[in-house]
């Protein structure tokens, strides 16, 4: 069923606005009793621009309901397309029932392009009537194009609707018409009024318009989310100009929730295609005669494929797995079917959906934010991977490898889509380790985004079929960026590397191995890009023997672990992950001392008088040279003349 408008209110109207809003009531009141005198839509259209909220709401809420009448009436020319003309009507300056529906269709342009602006408007209440009023129209609109055995969606009206969607323009709420102008361009042809337009950057939908089209439209009605979904990927292609790209990935991106089997179509919005089409009649089962006199097969069991080129077919990104239409199922191209046909059709929303996200990768300039919350939304039952057609996942992995080029938090987020297209739907990225070991550098640790960049570390390091050779490199590179780590990724480090070789005993060669004094040099290879090949193996862990002489206690004593016997279970990495300098500070001062530590005596001077490390500045005097020279006991200002 079509949603019923919401009734919102507008402010009362001040004493003044009254005879204007009598006007508007009287106005509509002729366009309903007489359709074929359009004449009066000048008035009330140009009242749709009056600067009194009161008055614009009255305005296209009254155009609302004209433009449905005259809709009914077949009235609205070039639209609804070619009708029974209700014969010559004789009204000012139109003659013919042509130039009727012609004038009346330049008339709903206008009203589409004042509610279109109305949706970056100041006022809350016009940009929550201005997105109903918009699609309100579709459904009559379809309705009046429509045959009863192929009904189908008004496409014109939609993407104009989805251009003011895509690129909004200003509202016209107060705007004056330029003298002597006849530009199509919207700046050129009025004056805008800039106090009315909403305080955001120029082109950009607001938040509540955003979560209303998602919420109300796109995601709750099958028939609207089809459409949108063929007419956005066609947008990019060049059809409407996509200036502002955060206006069509905050309406794409939310979409999770498409269908997957043939009960989830169940909501439609316009009316004409909520009932399925009918099945494509049976083939004719045709025996052939055989000379033979054998049991003669029928057309269809002549033109089945063998099981083997069945099972190549299916796979064909150009066929549909299984079309469903109606309650029988076919094995039909998508691109053939009807717009009823495929709108009642669960692969052709799969389709329809991979071709939209893969112009998006292609063809969409991303910045960070948008990069970071689609690499997030990729995973999960409802993710964006999740609803891609299964032999076009591969194509997101291109997508993917670029951003893993540019290092970074992004690279990592990126792996990790890499490595749930490794691991679930079959993907062959044979350097993926490779680029992976790759971002280990000395930034890595240093970083805010360090804790979740382990945790999909710790992910991908969870096979105990992983080579010897490779965990032992990782190790190796970990320990080493350990020795300038700061205390609180020193902490995260050290029982990451114990999971390891925990999960890879082959690697604690690497801590029992001792190296004699005439063996001094390491033949593990930092500069190696390859985890195989940089000689880890071979080498010794001697950078975990440094820091069990760390200045700090916390970490010298967790340091530890790697000399007493390997009898502890795995360390849970969520204990350690989140450690900071405010979670180590604590640590120490709330740390009760079994033993008091012992005073250092070499700060006492030979006659026992305390020196004072930071005297006053009555103790600090100038110099001959007329510089301030440091007192003969202060040690700390002694240790900072030069």
């Amino acid at each position: 069923m079509v949603a019923s408008l919401p009734k919102t209110k507008a402010k009362a109207a001040p004493a003044s606005q009254d005879p204007l809003l009598s006007r508007i009531a009287k106005l509509e009141s002729s366009l309903l009793a007489q359709p074929q005198n359009p004449n009066p839509l000048l008035p009330l259209i140009a009242l749709a621009r009056h600067d009194s909220p009161q008055v614009l709401h009255k305005a296209v809420w009254a155009l609302h309901r004209v433009f449905i009448k005259l809709i009914d009436e077949n009235l609205v020319g070039g639209i609804t397309g070619p009708g029974g003309s209700r014969g010559s009507v004789e009204v000012e300056g139109v003659e013919t029932g042509r130039e009727v529906k012609t004038f009346v269709r330049e008339r709903l342009l206008e009203y589409v392009e004042i509610l279109g602006g109305l949706v970056r408007d100041s006022e809350e209440a016009l940009r929550a009537s201005a997105l109903p009023l918009l699609f309100s129209l579709l459904p009559p609109l379809s309705a009046s194009t429509s045959q009863s055995t192929n009904p189908i969606i008004h496409v014109p009206y939609l993407r104009m609707v989805l251009q003011y969607l895509l690129s909004p323009s200003p509202t016209l709420r107060g705007a004056s018409l330029r003298s002597a102008s006849s530009s199509t361009d919207l700046e050129q042809k009025w004056e805008i009024v800039q106090d009315n337009q909403i305080d955001l950057d120029e082109g950009i939908l607001p938040p509540d318009v955003l979560e209303m089209v998602h919420s109300e439209y796109w995601a709750k009605y099958d028939d609207l989310r089809w459409i949108f979904f063929r007419e956005a990927a066609y947008a990019l292609d060049g059809s409407i100009p996509l200036e502002y790209p955060d206006n069509l990935l905050g309406q794409l991106l939310p979409l999770n929730n498409l269908p997957r089997k043939q009960e989830d179509l169940n909501t439609f919005f316009v009316l004409t295609l909520t009932s399925p089409p009918k099945s494509a009649s049976e083939p004719l089962a045709k025996k052939i005669k055989t000379k033979s006199g054998k049991k003669a097969k029928t057309e269809a069991e002549l033109d089945k494929l063998p099981d083997w080129m069945a099972a190549f077919e299916e796979g064909s990104e150009e066929e549909d797995d299984t079309a469903e239409v109606g309650s029988k199922r076919t094995v039909a191209r998508t691109s053939t079917l009807s717009m009823h046909a495929s709108i009642h059709s669960v692969a052709s929303h799969t389709n329809l959906y991979s071709t939209l996200w893969e112009t998006v990768f292609s063809r969409v300039p991303l910045d960070e934010v948008w990069t970071r919350r689609i690499l997030v939304g990729l995973h999960g039952s409802k993710g964006i991977l999740s609803h891609i057609r299964a032999d076009r996942r591969i194509r997101v992995a291109d997508w993917l490898g670029s951003l893993v080029d540019g290092g970074g938090a992004l690279a990592m987020l990126a792996m990790n889509g890499l490595f749930v297209l490794m691991t679930q739907y079959n993907l062959d990225y044979p350097n993926f380790y490779q680029r992976l070991y790759g971002l280990l550098d000395c930034d890595v640790l240093h970083v805010k985004y360090r804790a979740r960049f382990f945790r999909l570390l710790d992910t991908f390091l969870s096979s105990s079929l992983l080579p010897a050779a490779l965990v032992a490199s990782f190790i190796k590179r970990l320990s080493r960026l350990a020795l300038a780590a700061p205390p609180a990724a020193i902490i995260m480090l050290i029982p990451f590397i114990y999971n390891l070789f925990k999960r890879h005993p082959g690697c604690m060669i690497m801590i029992q191995r001792h190296t004699d004094d005439s063996d001094i040099a390491d033949p593990y290879d930092a500069e190696d890009p390859s985890p195989l090949t940089s000689r880890a193996i071979s080498s010794s862990c001697w950078e975990l023997a440094a820091l069990q002489h760390h200045y700090l206690a916390s970490v010298s004593t967790l340091a530890k672990v790697f000399i007493e016997v390997f009898t502890k279970p795995e360390y849970n990495m969520e204990d350690f992950l989140d450690h900071g300098y405010n979670t180590l500070f604590e640590t120490e001062i709330n740390r009760k001392l079994k033993y008091p530590p012992a005073l250092n005596t070499a700060l006492e001077a030979p006659d026992a008088t305390t020196i004072d490390l930071f005297p006053g500045a009555d103790k600090i005097h100038n110099g001959d040279d007329g510089e301030v020279d440091a007192n003969e006991n202060d040690i700390v200002s002694k240790l900072w003349t030069f």
